[in-house]
């Protein structure tokens, strides 16, 4: 039999009334939420950026066919790159959780052999059975994203940064955005993609080619990471206002909930006073009613909610070419953050308020 001091014992008594102080402690959810929104467009980047880390992209600022042959013939020569011509840019973008475009990094190639070993080397699965000059690779959430299928043609009126026409002629399980063009010979653009041997780092490669950058003139694409967090740093300050915005709130709107519902409780504390019940064992009781509404709310909560973000992924997100990711310490610092705002002044606040409570009042 439940012991009517125990937690438990209020909370099944007042049904009603509980549920709904749970259901506001479990909107600190929302802030969870934002943070699986907020850190999605750099989630995006992750693999770019892991490819990056094993190459270099490199091209000849000043046009000078014969400097730069010298130049790769020197890369080549020092054994630290596996050097990959590259011909002209081409992109569009792909859409975002978040409602804009985003744009992606795309490599073309001059040879299907080029690209083979492009794959070879970052371990990407493809069938290169239908490849040739022309052909687009794109990876499979990218192609859902654009509603795009093998076989289908793009070109200029695709997209304007598209030089040519292409055919998606094969899809890649890469896990992200990433888009690959073949064409030919004639396309050479003075640029290249300088692959690390193994053994070799990329830092290597770039401190390789910052010694001849003056030498050859040529252009370097450095710090493509921190490119990408100063492009997504704004949002994640603009989250963090909201957040600290939404946890005063939840503070303010649920600490008043709770002034009411202890004020009807002042006899019944009253009577615990004078009775010999210590103000210890009071606090402990309160503290004990609180923390159990705020476990129910965040364990059945959480399962609700992450079952709700599954089916999202699974029903809308998926088919779409988008997904949400289930955890980024981000998102659990601001739930986190929005629970001890609401939680630990209510602690306080109803332990102070109900130890004045006393029975001569009555």
């Amino acid at each position: 039999m439940m012991k009517p001091f125990s937690a438990m014992y209020f909370i099944r008594e007042n049904k009603t009334r509980c549920i709904l102080l749970i259901f506001m402690l479990f909107l600190g959810y929302v802030a969870y939420l934002g943070g699986l929104y907020v850190t999605n467009p750099g989630d995006n980047w992750e693999l770019p950026i892991a490819y990056y880390r094993r190459l270099a992209r490199v091209n000849d600022i000043a046009g000078d066919e014969e400097s730069f042959a010298r130049f790769l013939e020197e890369v080549e020569e020092s054994g630290k790159a596996v050097v990959l011509k590259n011909g002209s840019y081409n992109v569009f973008n792909w859409n975002s959780i978040m409602g804009f475009e985003s744009g992606q990094v795309s490599l073309t190639f001059l040879t299907v052999q080029d690209f083979k070993t492009y794959c070879e080397a970052m371990g990407i699965a493809c069938d290169f059975g239908n490849l040739k000059s022309g052909s687009m690779i794109m990876s499979e959430r990218f192609a859902k994203n654009v509603d795009l299928k093998i076989g289908d043609k793009i070109g200029k009126d695709y997209d304007e940064n598209i030089l040519r026409e292409f055919t998606l002629d094969a899809i890649t399980k890469e896990d992200g955005y990433l888009l690959y063009f073949i064409t030919d010979e004639q396309d050479y653009n003075l640029s290249a993609t300088l692959i690390c041997k193994e053994g070799v780092t990329a830092t290597e490669i770039y401190d390789f080619v910052h010694g001849l950058k003056e030498k050859y003139n040529l252009y370097l694409q450095e710090d493509f990471e921190e490119q990408i967090s100063s492009q997504i740093k704004p949002l994640k300050i603009i989250y963090t206002f909201i957040v600290i915005l939404l946890a005063v709130i939840m503070a303010v709107t649920v600490n008043a909930a709770f002034v009411g519902m202890y004020q009807r409780r002042h006899f019944e504390f009253a009577v615990y006073r004078a009775i010999g019940i210590s103000k210890g064992e009071i606090v402990k009781k309160i503290v004990g009613e609180l923390l159990c509404m705020d476990g129910i709310a965040v364990l059945l909560g959480g399962g609700i909610f992450f079952l709700g973000l599954y089916l999202f992924n699974n029903l809308v997100l998926y088919p779409a070419g988008k997904y949400l990711r289930y955890f980024h310490p981000l998102a659990l610092f601001s739930v986190m953050l929005c629970n001890l705002a609401v939680i630990l002044p209510l602690m306080i606040t109803r332990s102070r308020q109900m130890l004045k409570a006393d029975i001569c009042d009555y």
